[in-house]
C-alpha cells in the first residue's frame, strides 16, 4: 500500500466487460426459463376438464408371517390427479365372500402410479381375488 504523502498510487483497473462465461450462463438460463413458461402454459391451455384413469395391477404375492401380501400398483393413466383412491380387495369363493380389505391413497397424480400392499389372513392363490380402485374424490 502506498504511504500518505509519497505521491505513489496502486490502484488498478479492472475491466468492466462480461466474460463469455456469463454470457452463456445467462443465455441458457434465459432459455430455460422461457421454455418453463411456455410448458406451463401450453399444460394450462390444452389439459382441462381430464379424469382420472386409474387400474390396478398386481405386481406380486408372497406369504408372510400371519397371513399372505398381494403388492399392486394403481396407475393414472388419465389428465387429473385423484385423492383419496380406495383399493379394495376382494377374495372369493364362488359366491362366498371369505376376505375383504382396503387401503387408500392419499394421491394418485395424473400419468404417474403408486404402490401399495394388501395383507390377507387366507391365501389368495387358494381363490379368487378381485382388487380394484373403488372411487376417488377431486382434489
Amino acid at each position: 500500500m502506498a504511504q500518505e504523502g509519497d505521491g505513489t498510487s496502486r490502484s488498478r483497473t479492472v475491466s468492466r466487460d462480461a466474460h463469455w462465461v456469463e454470457w452463456v450462463t445467462g443465455l441458457l438460463c434465459t432459455v430455460l426459463v422461457v421454455s418453463m413458461i411456455g410448458w406451463i402454459g401450453y399444460e394450462g391451455a390444452t389439459v382441462s376438464g381430464g379424469k382420472p384413469d386409474l387400474t390396478v395391477r398386481i405386481t406380486g404375492q408372497r406369504e408372510v408371517a400371519g397371513g399372505h401380501q398381494v403388492s399392486f400398483v394403481v396407475e393414472n393413466r388419465g389428465t387429473r390427479t385423484a385423492a383419496g383412491v380406495p383399493v379394495t380387495g376382494t377374495l372369493t369363493d364362488g359366491d362366498t365372500t371369505i376376505e375383504i380389505r382396503e387401503v387408500t391413497f392419499d394421491y394418485v397424480p395424473d400419468k404417474s402410479s403408486a404402490t401399495g400392499t394388501l395383507l390377507f389372513k387366507e391365501n389368495p392363490s387358494a381363490h379368487t381375488l378381485d382388487i380394484r380402485a373403488s372411487g376417488y374424490t377431486d382434489p
